[in-house]
């Protein structure tokens, strides 16, 4: 009887020592893989606290918006289109008290590209992003048949970044 206790014993050991091993294993790749989401969160949103922006809307008319963005934040924004990929997108909505519509504008031109506040300009082909202190003027039609803005009509418009970061502004058409 004592040589099988011993046997017995020395099997269940090893059992809850496979066990707690495996358990153990099992609990620290658990809080490796929460540790990576962690970081990736805390870095995609210290990316975001690193972006501002300020939006203005002028002039509007029936057909046409030209607004502009002004970089405040730390991080660059692109605006030039790559390999079909959209960097910013604008979300337009307008009406009165008889209609509203709203619509995706990723069709928009850059006008210019300046230091805030100043007159320097920089061409939009060579300089297609806004650092820090500077700001884009940008043109965009409302897509073909759509309506057109109506004569005090309220006009808001929405610049959002691939940062995820948005601006809004809102006008009147006179």
């Amino acid at each position: 009887m004592g040589f099988s206790v011993t046997i017995t014993s020395s099997i269940i050991l090893i059992a809850m020592f496979a066990i707690s091993t495996s358990f153990l294993i099992t609990l620290f790749q658990g809080l490796k893989e929460i540790s990576y989401i962690a970081e990736n969160y805390v870095s995609r949103n210290r990316e975001k606290l690193d972006v501002a922006l300020q939006l203005e809307v002028y002039p509007v008319n029936a057909t046409l918006c030209n607004i502009t963005v002004r970089n405040t934040g730390y991080n660059v924004i692109f605006l030039e289109d790559q390999s079909g990929f959209k960097w910013n997108t604008i979300l337009l909505s307008y009406g009165n008290e008889s209609f509203w519509v709203s619509y995706s504008i990723e069709d928009y031109e850059v006008l210019e590209v300046k230091v805030s506040g100043t007159s320097y300009t920089f061409t939009p082909n060579s300089h297609n992003y806004i650092e820090s202190g500077e700001e884009a003027l940008i043109f965009f039609n409302i897509p073909s048949g759509a309506p057109e803005i109506p004569v005090n009509g309220l006009v808001s418009v929405v610049f959002v970044t691939h940062y995820g970061v948005a601006a809004k502004a809102e006008a009147v058409r006179e």
